[in-house]
């Protein structure tokens, strides 16, 4: 599913982990994936959302007062700096335990202790050499749905907004809503209620998610394939 992901797209993502790091946010959601299509700029997507309002410094400003509100985490100390706090040197950690165990090993070992098991329980719900959740892996999921649709051969931001609505829309499953995400939003100081932000974001701006919708299926029609 992220092999399909066009170089813009990855941008978009890559630019989303920052603006979560820039709120001091510990996880990221699709509230940055929004703030990652309108600082990436260049795409139809990005125009789609300027043409309505969202400008990224106010799109900012709103996600600032959603924290304020508790609909997201306020800011905090990262993993990496609580370690720091002790002593612990995080990257030094990684870069020692990859050398020893092999970047594969690590990561299977992180996904292994880390997995949501019967009944939604895990060992932790998370270990700081992760990284920060991506909670907003549906989102992918539903960009995938839709590239497949269309027939797209990658996905690009246009299809990862189209993603963002599809979540904000859909029926979340249950398995979606156990005790393993329950532990995991807590670690990263977010409200078990939490199924992302992108919602009350977007009407903070007045946008019409259904004509943004038929705008973008409109627009991912004449993207190139």
């Amino acid at each position: 599913m992220i092999d399909r992901l066009t170089d813009h797209a990855r941008r978009v993502l890559d630019l989303a982990e920052e603006e979560a790091s820039r709120f001091r946010h510990r996880y990221v959601g699709p509230e940055h994936v929004l703030l990652g299509v309108l600082r990436e700029g260049a795409s139809g997507a990005a125009e789609l959302l300027r043409a309505r309002g969202m400008e990224l410094e106010a799109a900012r400003s709103g996600l600032g007062r959603l924290a304020e509100q508790g609909v997201v985490a306020s800011p905090a100390l990262s993993d990496a700096e609580l370690l720091s706090m002790l002593g612990i040197d995080l990257d030094a950690v990684r870069q020692r335990t990859q050398r020893t165990f092999g970047s594969q090993a690590v990561a299977q070992a992180t996904r292994e202790a880390t997995r949501a098991r019967r009944r939604g329980v895990g060992r932790v719900a998370w270990t700081p050499l992760c990284g920060p959740p991506f909670l907003a892996k549906r989102v992918v999921g539903l960009a995938h749905r839709q590239a497949g649709a269309f027939g797209s051969v990658g996905i690009g931001p246009e299809l990862l907004l189209l993603g963002v609505l599809d979540d904000i829309s859909e029926p979340w499953p249950r398995c979606m809503s156990n005790r393993w995400r329950r532990r995991l939003l807590a670690y990263v100081d977010l409200p078990a209620d939490y199924r992302g932000a992108a919602r009350p974001l977007l009407e903070a701006f007045g946008v019409d998610r259904a004509e943004l919708r038929d705008a973008l299926v409109a627009q991912v029609g004449e993207v190139p394939r």
